[in-house]
């Protein structure tokens, strides 16, 4: 794999290799930079490896949901995430850095990670299905690195755990996300 930061790409892309529906792959042309594999059918935990690291994302609670980030074989949380309304959130790391996860509207099927300071760092947008008929439906996104986040050794995570979030609230990619609580 290659590491996402030493892409050239100008666009990255979430992939589902042949309807996979339990892996997922980032690609950047012709290099594959990530892999999302869920552990379980019903997506409370999922593995992701990088050039930069493996971690494992698990949901946890009931009341209060929150996704637990550990690096892979380790029981100790490097991050939580928080879930809030509207697709919001808060992803904090156990060394206090904190980055917001924000729907960019009502009807956009983007997201985004941002810093304290609320530059973006990593955007995630969802493509629209296409595809008429019931079953196994492809599922993209492009994911956009912006100038800022290039500088941000988390964003292999963010990418990952971006991807993770939308798919984890996805129903419909052409109506708008719910509150990431009620899927919980």
């Amino acid at each position: 794999m290659k590491a996402i930061i030493n892409t050239t790409a100008s666009s990255l892309e979430w992939r589902d290799p042949a309807h996979a529906k339990h892996q997922f792959e980032l690609w950047a042309g012709e290099d594959l930079l990530a892999t999302l594999t869920f552990g379980s059918p019903d997506r409370t935990i999922a593995t992701v490896e990088t050039s930069e690291g493996c971690w494992t994302f698990q949901q946890a609670g009931f009341l209060r949901p929150s996704i637990l980030l550990r690096e892979e074989d380790s029981d100790l949380d490097l991050a939580v995430f928080h879930p809030g309304l509207l697709g919001h959130g808060r992803l904090r790391f156990t060394n206090g850095v904190t980055f917001h996860w924000r729907h960019e509207g009502l009807g956009s099927l983007t997201w985004s990670f941002r810093g304290d300071g609320g530059e973006v760092l990593i955007a995630i947008k969802l493509e629209p299905d296409t595809e008429e008929g019931p079953g196994p439906h492809r599922v993209q996104a492009e994911v956009e690195v912006t100038p800022a986040g290039h500088f941000s050794p988390r964003v292999p995570l963010l990418a990952a755990l971006g991807w993770y979030l939308i798919l984890l609230h996805r129903k419909d990619p052409t109506t708008a996300p719910e509150p990431l609580e009620q899927v919980f």
